[in-house]
Formats: structure tokens, C-alpha cells, sequence
């Protein structure tokens, strides 16, 4: 074996040192020249699939296909799509399930004895809304009729808000304004907040319309505030949204301890998040009410 002295093997040591050197100025050269074309690809675009942002997930909806939703901390749907039958009777059944509707002014005079007879369980029923252009409190004209017949009827009772609230104080005065009209009367179903976009219309020009362009997360502030004075009042609360409010309109996160009621009008309710009560279709027909009227299931009766 070639023993080296001290003085060789630091010249043998630069001259690795130099050769290294050299090595890395080549290499540098050659990835700023290509312009890194030789760095892999990130594994979600190898495999095809899209990247997911950071507090979003991809879901598999059952109509709209792969979407990239945020990621609720919200337990998820976890209904058996193939559970879902329709009775004799045309309405849609589920194992468990009850049958309700919603009502407002809009339905006229109702018969609640026979929707009672024809296997309605229960209703939720329009206390009031707020205008779409100055924003006025207003009592539905059939609230009080509406409450008193289904209760005597023996119907199970919920009522509902229409909200066009933009502040969280809004939020709140609707609740206050719905505990005023109730004045303490027992319900078994949930106050519900439901605040829909407004779509503009010959009558209802877009700049007339105070809530057009207000964000998810102010009316999910506004929904926050109108819950915890429905709870505050002693009631049950409860968020009413559809597909696209879930997916790109509200943060459910914020309202996540309350009731959710979720609107799809299609065979099965296809939304990735969890919810008590599914308003399926806007177009049922009942007997007792003259108009077509909203029909629901509630999977987990109160």
C-alpha cells in the first residue's frame, strides 16, 4: 500500500475540492440552461387527478361528479342512496323518516285536517321576512292562521325567517323579531334561518336588491347570530342551504353545532355534508292546499 505524507494528501485534498467544485458549476449551469425540465412532476398531476388546495377535498357527487369543496370539519352524508323508495301515496319515504311541509302566505287556506289525513307529520311554517329592497321586518299574512291550524290539526310545528340580513345584527334582530311573534308557543321542529340569493328580475333590478352581492361569510356570520338567539330564546335551531350555499356559499364551520335543513330537488339528496331534514322538491301537491307546496323528510324526528 502507497503511504502518503502529510503535504500529498493536501494537495490530493484540493485537488478533490476543486474537482467537486467544478462538478457543481457544471450541473448548475446545465438546470438553468433547460430550465429544470427534468424535475418530476407532482404525484397528483402523474396519477391524473387534480391538486387539492390546502382546507379543500375532493367528493364524488352524485349528479355533479368530482368538485374540490372546502373541507368542513361537518359530519358527512352518510344516507343510503339506495334506501330511498316512493309509497303509493307519491311521496318519497325513507326508513325512519317523516314527511313534513313548508308553508307560507303563498299557500293560501289550508285544510290542515286533511294534510293531517294524508300522512303529514309535520310543518314548518313562515313566521316573516325581510324585504329585498329596504330591508323591512314583515309578518307573513297566514303565519298566525297557519300556526294555530296545524296545531289543532295535530301537526308537529316548526317556523321559518327569510332572511336578506347582510350584518350580523341583522341576523340577530330577525331572531328577535321571530321570538316576538311566537310569544313562547311550544314547537317541536326547529327556527329556521333561511336566507336565499336574490335574483334579479324585471320587478326587482339588481341594484335595488340590498343583498346581491354580500359574502358567505357575512351571511354565516348573520346565521351564527340569528341560532344563538333562537337558543337564547329557548328554541331549536336550524340552518336552512342548498347544494351550492354547502359547497361555495356558507362556512359551515360556524354554524356546524345547529340543525341543518338541505334543499336538492332530485331523486336523492347528493350533498357530501350531513343534515337532519331534506327539502326534496318545491312542486308536491297535498290534499287540503289549492297551490303545489315544498315536501320534506326529517331522518331524525323530533
Amino acid at each position: 500500500m502507497i503511504q502518503l505524507n502529510k503535504r500529498q494528501i493536501r494537495k490530493l485534498s484540493l485537488l478533490c475540492a476543486a474537482v467537486a467544485l467544478v462538478v457543481v458549476i457544471v450541473t448548475l449551469i446545465i438546470v438553468f440552461a433547460t430550465g429544470g425540465e427534468d424535475e418530476p412532476e407532482p404525484a397528483s398531476q402523474e396519477s391524473g387527478e387534480p391538486a387539492i388546495p390546502e382546507g379543500m377535498r375532493l367528493y364524488e357527487d352524485l349528479y355533479e361528479g368530482s368538485v374540490i369543496i372546502p373541507d368542513f370539519g361537518v359530519p358527512d352524508n352518510k344516507l343510503d342512496m339506495n334506501g330511498f323508495t316512493t309509497g303509493e301515496d307519491g311521496y318519497l319515504q325513507y326508513k325512519g323518516a317523516v314527511l313534513g311541509i313548508d308553508v307560507s302566505e303563498f299557500q293560501g287556506d289550508i285544510d290542515w285536517y286533511a294534510v293531517k289525513a294524508a300522512g303529514i307529520e309535520y310543518a314548518i311554517i313562515r313566521v316573516g321576512y325581510r324585504g329585498m329592497t329596504q330591508g323591512l321586518l314583515t309578518q307573513d299574512q297566514c303565519f298566525e292562521q297557519n300556526l294555530a291550524g296545524a296545531r289543532d290539526a295535530g301537526l308537529k310545528l316548526g317556523v321559518y325567517f327569510f332572511s336578506q340580513a347582510v350584518t350580523a345584527s341583522e341576523g340577530r334582530a330577525e331572531a328577535d323579531y321571530v321570538l316576538e311573534r311566537l310569544q313562547g308557543a311550544e314547537l317541536e321542529y326547529p327556527v329556521v334561518f333561511d336566507w336565499e340569493d336574490p335574483v334579479p328580475s324585471e320587478d326587482l333590478p339588481a341594484e335595488s336588491l340590498r343583498a346581491l352581492d354580500v359574502a358567505g361569510e357575512t351571511v354565516s356570520q348573520a346565521a351564527l347570530a340569528f341560532c344563538k338567539q333562537i337558543k337564547k330564546g329557548g328554541y331549536t335551531p336550524c340552518v336552512y342551504f342548498n347544494k351550492h350555499q354547502a359547497y361555495y356559499f356558507f362556512d359551515l364551520d360556524l354554524v356546524k353545532e345547529y340543525d341543518f335543513w338541505y334543499a336538492e330537488y332530485n331523486p336523492r339528496p347528493a350533498a357530501c355534508y350531513g343534515f337532519r331534514m331534506w327539502q326534496y322538491s318545491d312542486s308536491g301537491t297535498v290534499p287540503g292546499i289549492e297551490t303545489t307546496v315544498d315536501m320534506n323528510l326529517c331522518f331524525d324526528p323530533y
